[in-house]
């Protein structure tokens, strides 16, 4: 396994300590992740009080960082247990998981306390009336991977090429919060750039709550209501923008309960340019996005960052090549790397993880050749059949949503990539835009485009490129191209390279990958092309198309070129 710059400053006893939940904070706050202890045992059978073993949480079984070397099948059940004091109080006590992948079921003191379903959520319980001082916590896992209804995204049981190690269990930190008699649960917040207000929604047991606001290091605003539903106005508005990533800090007061949070002035939106072409608008301005595919694997942690300063190195890695976004491809990251993107300033697409059965014919071969139409309802091609594959798509989607929408950052949702799992698109799209007005969607990234959402979204790998206008009005994008793969040797552990092209010599990928840019991204933003997403930011096992190694040890491209190209590309438009 390769270690990363990261890997041996990790305290194995207290790993990723920091708060998760950044907009949503408060002072009650108890870290349960270091060394754990787990087995794993035949589908319908106890654990055996002989045979647990060591393991690091959060880190995913399997990987270098979680100190287990085993991976679970879809015939097996993984166990986990803690011990754990606490000092019980008059307050609820309340568990949290920022992720467990597939299905869980979760006991403390040999009470069953609940369950959850779904592999990329947080998700939370009330422990009030089991916690003592002396605790015994133990959670149950399955995980069916890639044969079960749940999203999986890139990861598959029998995994080479494009398919990646599968992850199993806890792979998000554990923690524990209390919660006072008037406690605010959750918060909406909802930028109104045009109207210069925030409105604030809010769910809780309290009969009144004070709202303060600050910015430039005073506060601009303050008021009290009894409502759960609040409108504040923002006077002198600072928008927020990847150029200059402002935000305002956000602080509400029950009668015994404190949260801090925060909010950023930005509005995303289509609109027409002088010459009438669709482009996308970052408050209310033509802005050009040149980004990278990110999948969020990284090799001593697989799907977990060891560190907030492995993730904060990425996305100034990102920052320094002249990136301005971020496609978070078929994953759902820590709520962590969220609010660095948002304080850093970087342009967040977000898919939806993928499910359902992928066919290699249907979403691989006949689209690469231009058979890309396909209609999506009630087509079995597709992958997702089933009523409760659907309605398991549903719920997690609703989660996702719901775990992220506060996200300054995020300006799309992808519900679909590729016609993997896609069903209903129009439907889907519909549902999303019901529930999130504030940002766009894009319907179907690469290709079976039903003419809804937002976005024409391209994918070309293959063949040269020339933007046309959409019949629909919709921007057009080239949501991925490029995957020019160079193996740095030291650096990669491969069984087979793969990628759309492969280099043997680096100086050549990279005047190649500057003339892709040029061909396919410069000279068609006159044309239309409103973004630009490159495949990809890291090697992924045996994919290495990343500008950067999975261990992130080498940036294998000319860091001051590729920036200069960026400048150039997005300066062409964001005048």
């Amino acid at each position: 396994m390769l270690k990363t710059p990261y890997t041996d400053k990790i305290d194995i006893k207290s790993p990723l300590q920091d708060y998760p939940r950044m907009q949503l904070q408060r002072d009650s706050y108890l870290n349960l992740n270091g060394i754990w202890e787990y087995q794993i045992t035949p589908l319908n059978e106890e654990p055996d009080n002989d045979n647990w073993e060591e393991i690091v949480v959060p880190f995913p079984l399997g990987s270098y960082l979680s100190k287990s070397d085993k991976h679970l099948s879809k015939d097996e059940s993984l166990w986990y247990r803690k011990q754990f004091a606490y000092k019980p109080s008059d307050k609820a006590t309340w568990l949290n998981f920022e992720a467990v992948d597939q299905t869980c079921t979760i006991y403390v003191n040999g009470v069953e306390v609940g369950t959850h379903k779904g592999g990329y959520d947080p998700f939370s319980i009330d422990i009030s009336g089991t916690v003592k001082y002396q605790n015994s916590l133990m959670v149950k896992v399955e995980d069916m991977s890639d044969e079960g209804i749940y999203a999986y995204g890139k990861q598959r049981i029998k995994h080479e090429g494009m398919w990646y190690t599968p992850i199993e269990g806890i792979w998000g930190t554990v923690w524990i919060e209390d919660l006072p008699e008037h406690a605010i649960y959750d918060l909406k917040i909802t930028p109104d750039y045009d109207n210069k207000k925030v409105i604030i929604d809010l769910a809780g047991s309290f009969s009144q709550a004070a709202i303060i606001i600050a910015g430039e290091k005073e506060v601009i605003h303050r008021g009290m209501t009894t409502n759960r539903h609040y409108e504040a106005p923002i006077e002198d508005m600072h928008p927020w923008s990847p150029e200059d990533p402002f935000l305002y800090d956000l602080y509400i007061q029950t009668e015994d309960d404190v949260v801090k949070s925060y909010f950023g002035m930005r509005k995303f939106s289509l609109g027409k340019d002088s010459k009438g072409i669709v482009r996308f608008m970052l408050n209310d301005k033509p802005y050009f996005f040149s980004g990278l595919l990110d999948q969020g694997y990284i090799s001593d942690g697989n799907m977990t960052y060891p560190c907030e300063e492995a993730i904060v190195d990425d996305l100034l890695r990102v920052k320094e090549m002249g990136f301005n976004m971020l496609r978070k491809h078929i994953k759902v990251e820590s709520r962590r790397w969220y609010y660095n993107c948002d304080r850093l300033g970087i342009l967040v697409m977000q898919d939806m993880p993928s499910g359902g059965k992928f066919d290699f014919t249907n979403m691989g071969i006949l689209p690469t050749i231009g058979l890309r139409k396909q209609k999506d309802i009630n087509n079995s091609k597709l992958g997702r059949n089933s009523e409760e594959e659907k309605l398991a798509y549903y719920d997690e989607l609703d989660a996702m949503l719901d775990n992220l929408y506060n996200t300054v950052s995020i300006f799309a949702w992808v519900p679909f990539n590729e016609g993997w799992g896609q069903f209903d698109s129009e439907k889907v799209t519909k549902h999303i835009k019901e529930y999130d007005e504030s940002r766009l969607v894009d319907s179907a990234s690469g290709w079976h485009d039903q003419g809804c959402g937002d976005f024409l979204s391209i994918h070309d790998y293959f063949f040269p490129y020339t933007t046309k206008l959409d019949k629909y009005d919709r921007a057009v994008i080239l949501s991925e191209f490029g995957g020019y793969s160079f193996v740095e040797e030291g650096h990669a552990e491969i069984k087979k390279v793969y990628g759309y092209k492969i280099f043997k010599d680096k100086v050549l990928m990279n005047e190649k990958l500057l003339t892709l840019f040029r061909d396919m991204v410069l000279e068609n933003i006159p044309r239309g092309l409103c973004g630009a997403i490159y495949t990809q930011l890291s090697d992924v096992e045996d994919e290495c198309n990343g500008l950067i190694s999975m261990d992130r040890e080498v940036v294998k491209v000319d860091i001051r070129k590729i920036r200069k190209m960026n400048e150039k590309i997005i300066r062409s438009l964001n005048k």
